[in-house]
């Protein structure tokens, strides 16, 4: 174990460290979690347009009358049509505003204009993911915009263009190839023509490169992106990268660094996003969600009580003979019921602590799994609504997934991580005792 935190120190830090700290993966990262409020939004439409209830026919009694009522009002397809416009206008732009706020976000990195980081992200995010077209109708001409790749089918096309068009500004700024306006002019003037030069030539490079394989290929950008990228979304989307990625996640909070932020967000963050507004599409248009691993599997099925699946600990941790550690879990379980879980793993420490090591780096791996599992055979349904991520573990996996089963799945989980974690628990307890002394450890323990 010396050997294995002296290979941690001198070689794994420095690199995660520069991870952690990567200027694109912060400008994603910080993106994402600014369209968050968007998708919780945008969730509560798609409860409401598919009732949780039984149907009418399964029930009786007053239930009845209610179920009855909801079902045949969320069937008019007029009436679902309303429902749904505030998803179409969250979950079905969401591509468009991640474009932008990772624009921003980036900008900000690199002190530099914000606002026209936006403004060319969008407008070049529109010009290849949804150029105007135009048709004709009872012998009148219109213009329509494609919409097909503004929500999460674009969304792997605005993370490339809120990186690329920022990029490209910050070249220009250093080649100081811009439009310089004489004294006096004032800011805000000079600021705009100041912001125009890198419109222009991302506005040029992108449309150009759009045109070109529109005419090559008959496809728009986010489409061939989608292509490229469809093998790595079916990996994601399989039980291997649910554990390996819980497993990575933990190794870095293991080291001190905020593993379930660099991988959760920062590197699966797109990914996540992708497959959670492809299942609500999917429930919006009556069809079964394609997608297993998305943000709130994560956080409700395996990162129950915080990163390594910590509340089972906390929960054994009030039992203890330990004064230290029953301390540690009284100051720790609220916290963690709401999956917020520093308290405990600072308060232990679980950090570079070796008897923790095992059940902290792979539990929530194994939890993650079987719940996959449980999903693909149809025991529960797959999450397709975004809850806030901070929800107590039961009710956010049955908001999530629209299914009481989910929340007896996460009880279930919430057990044998306890089972798991019990063993390491009693020879952490033990070694606890040893060191401070036992009499003075379990003193006022009934």
């Amino acid at each position: 174990m010396g050997r294995f935190y002296q290979m941690l120190e001198s070689k794994w830090l420095p690199i995660l460290g520069r991870l952690a700290n990567q200027t694109h993966l912060t400008a994603i990262r910080d993106g994402l979690i600014a369209i968050m409020p968007l998708t919780i939004i945008g969730s509560l439409p798609l409860l409401i347009a598919n009732p949780f209830v039984p149907r009418p026919d399964k029930v009786t009694g007053f239930f009845s009358a209610f179920a009855t009522g909801w079902h045949d009002w969320v069937s008019d397809p007029a009436i679902r049509k309303v429902i749904l416009v505030p998803y179409e206008m969250t979950f079905g732009l969401i591509g468009l505003f991640a474009s932008m706020t990772i624009a921003y976000s980036l900008a900000r990195t690199y002190k530099m204009n914000e606002i026209s980081a936006v403004v060319v992200a969008g407008v070049t995010f529109l010009l290849v993911a949804s150029p105007a077209e135009s048709f004709v109708l009872d012998n009148a001409e219109f213009n329509a915009m494609k919409t097909d790749f503004l929500g999460g089918k674009g969304l792997f096309t605005a993370l490339l263009v809120g990186i690329l068009t920022v990029e490209i500004a910050r070249f220009l700024r250093k080649s100081k190839f811009t439009i310089r306006m004489p004294e006096g002019v004032p800011p805000a003037v000079a600021n705009a023509f100041d912001n125009m030069t890198p419109l222009l030539v991302n506005v040029a490079i992108f449309y150009t490169f759009s045109l070109f394989l529109q005419d090559w290929t008959g496809s728009l950008l986010p489409d061939w992106v989608m292509k490229i990228l469809a093998p790595a979304i079916a990996a994601i989307d399989s039980p291997f990268a649910v554990f390996f990625a819980a497993v990575f996640a933990n190794l870095l909070w293991f080291t001190g660094i905020h593993g379930a932020v660099i991988v959760s967000t920062a590197i699966l963050g797109a990914f996540f996003e992708h497959n959670i507004a492809a299942n609500a599409a999917a429930v919006a248009q009556g069809d079964a969600p394609p997608y297993i691993f998305t943000k709130m599997f994560w956080a409700f099925y395996m990162v129950i009580g915080g990163s390594g699946a910590t509340l089972a600990l906390v929960l054994l941790y009030l039992r203890s003979k330990s004064a230290h550690l029953r301390s540690v879990g009284k100051v720790a379980l609220v916290p963690a019921i709401f999956n917020i879980n520093e308290p405990v793993i600072f308060g232990t420490p679980v950090v570079f602590n070796p008897t923790l090591f095992v059940p902290f780096v792979f539990i929530e791996g194994i939890l993650g799994v079987i719940a996959y599992y449980a999903t693909k055979w149809g025991l529960v349904s797959a999450t397709f609504a975004e809850a806030p991520w901070t929800a107590p573990a039961p009710l956010g996996a049955f908001y999530a997934a629209l299914d009481f089963r989910a929340a007896l799945l996460v009880f279930f989980l919430i057990c044998l991580s306890g089972l798991l974690w019990f063993p390491f628990f009693k020879l952490y307890e033990r070694q606890v005792l040893q060191e401070s002394g036992r009499d003075k450890e379990t003193k006022g323990v009934a």
